[in-house]
């Protein structure tokens, strides 16, 4: 297994194909998904884990971001995970596990973040618990359509990284989602 990073912006095409075709495989085309309304607008990442097998073959990706926002009104730094995916031949092989692992040192040693936080379905939370992340009390607001809006509770997890998770009431993340 071979883990890299690397900033969204200095990725190759070849590495961006790679990214792609992954994606396509783990969420194909559904029939009339142009006609579907769109159910959330998600940030894109700013850097990118690449996981690749032996044959160097791209078989997982984590996406990390970081972004300043807002505890009850007091400025936080947090490190967004996002985008984790694995090629569906690939999975259970804890490659998506070393990403998370890589994506978790890199916001600790060289981003300082005071806390991680991802978004998943429940049907996920308890392969997170695995990596020390917890679901979040309080309230979480993102960005949908130009206006704040309450991102479902069971759907928010966070982590310690530099600072204790904070017991706030509401969490600002002053953007979309990740």
């Amino acid at each position: 297994m071979h883990l890299e990073l690397i900033e969204a912006t200095k990725m190759s095409d070849a590495e961006a194909g790679a990214l792609r075709a992954l994606t396509a495989a783990v969420y194909p085309p559904t029939p009339h998904a142009d006609n579907a309304p769109s159910r959330r607008e998600w940030a894109p990442t700013k850097w990118s884990i690449m996981i690749r097998d032996l044959d160097q073959q791209l078989v997982s990706h984590v996406g990390v971001l970081t972004r300043l926002c807002l505890c009850d009104g007091d400025a936080i730094l947090i490190g967004g995970i996002g985008s984790v995916k694995t090629h569906p031949s690939q999975r259970r092989k804890g490659f998506a596990g070393a990403g998370l692992r890589r994506a978790i040192e890199f916001l600790q040693g060289e981003m300082g973040v005071d806390i991680a936080l991802l978004f998943c379905g429940p049907h996920m939370r308890s392969y997170y618990r695995r990596f020390g992340f917890t679901s979040f009390a309080g309230d979480t607001l993102v960005r949908q359509d130009g206006a704040n809006v309450l991102f479902p509770r069971e759907e928010v997890m966070v982590m310690p990284v530099m600072k204790p998770v904070p017991q706030c009431a509401v969490l600002d993340l002053c953007g979309l989602p990740w």
